[in-house]
């Protein structure tokens, strides 16, 4: 009889897992953009899950036997609200979440400055002064705004060659942007079309600002596949513990704050990231796990395969409230990073009472 410890046993039960849990998510979320978009559409898949779900949808035109174009962009709300720290247009986005502490802290953790360039912006008796968001938002907005010229000589090092890795994924070139991430807000979607003043379309798995707004002059549409104008606290489980979701849906590496061109080619980039979390420095479980799913997404393309959402709602409803659905040695790739909101590491199964 095998063990259970053989490595592959072990690979087997995490393949299954991703078959069973992510594989139908996937493909209903690749199967949906298939069909709501152009063969001409290239789409970009935003941030840490879109690393997986592009794969999955390049999995899925596979099997069946169809050719798009899709990139992967690496992008963050935080890295895009240091990039905009100077544009008044974006404290809507990047002052919205809740904050206590200091000044120095609020521009560390929320806005990516480094010590040495939040001392050279701004003076100790600013940095020091304890402030609330939403409170203090007005007197926050009036300090960066005395300081925009400041501000724009910090972000202009990371600034030009983020718009040069931009126009090299052919981003810059897109007439409308079309836009993938899993949820829920567009954040990252409304912030790219104030730093590209273009009108954009976000894809997601759920939207809670579905429709058709304007932000700087452009238009912005977004579509829930899965569910529309639902939002966090409403009930609706696949949301409210979306935490699941993306802490598997996760690139290899940390958060991404900040890019440079490289040394010896300022034609290529170099990129630089925060800290890994679980998933990420035992990435090659969480490979596993992701083998199963983009397999699964592989033979519904072939066979033609499709969910409804009222079956995948069933089947995630199912994962996200039942202890015993989930694998006990996958626990240690719940982890997720939260800091824009000041929470650090999350693990999702600790947070919503899940392990047995």
């Amino acid at each position: 009889m095998e063990s259970i410890a053989d490595p592959k046993v072990s690979q087997a039960r995490f393949s299954s897992f991703g078959t069973s849990f992510m594989g139908p998510t996937l493909s209903f979320f690749s199967q949906n953009l298939v069909k709501s978009t152009s063969k001409n559409t290239t789409l970009f898949f935003l941030a840490r899950e879109g690393y997986w779900l592009e794969k999955a949808y390049q999995k899925y035109l596979s099997g069946d036997a169809s050719q798009r174009n899709s990139q992967y962009l690496l992008v963050s709300r935080a890295f895009l609200f240091k990039l905009l720290l100077s544009d008044s247009r974006s404290y809507e986005y990047s002052l919205k979440s809740n904050f206590t502490g200091s000044f120095f802290d609020l521009m560390r953790t929320r806005f990516l400055l480094s010590n040495h360039e939040i001392e050279q912006v701004f003076d100790t008796d600013i940095t020091q002064e304890l402030v609330y968001l939403p409170e203090d938002r007005k007197k926050i907005i009036a300090t960066l705004t005395d300081h925009k010229t400041q501000l724009d000589n910090v972000i202009a090092p990371i600034k030009k060659p983020y718009l040069a890795y931009l126009a090299s994924l052919g981003v810059i070139s897109q007439s409308t942007l079309h836009l993938v991430d899993l949820g829920y807000s567009g954040t990252i979607q409304s912030l790219l079309t104030i730093l590209l003043n273009k009108d954009t379309v976000g894809h997601y798995l759920i939207s809670s600002r579905p429709g058709e707004h304007l932000i700087a002059d452009n238009t912005v549409k977004m579509k829930g596949y899965l569910k529309e104008g639902v939002k966090l606290g409403d009930g609706y489980l696949p949301l409210d513990r979306s935490m699941f979701l993306e802490s598997l849906l996760t690139a290899p590496f940390g958060q991404f704050r900040g890019i440079r061109f490289n040394g010896l080619d300022n034609k290529k980039f170099d990129f630089y990231y925060g800290r890994k979390v679980s998933s990420q420095r035992y990435f090659y479980e969480l490979e596993q796990v992701m083998q199963g799913a983009l397999e699964y997404c592989f033979l519904s393309g072939k066979n033609a395969i499709e969910f409804s959402a009222n079956e995948l709602e069933l089947l995630l409803n199912n994962y996200l409230s039942k202890p015993n659905m989930i694998p006990r040695c996958t626990k240690h790739i719940f982890d997720i990073d939260d800091d824009v909101t000041g929470n650090g590491t999350v693990n999702a199964l600790q947070f919503f009472g899940l392990t047995s």
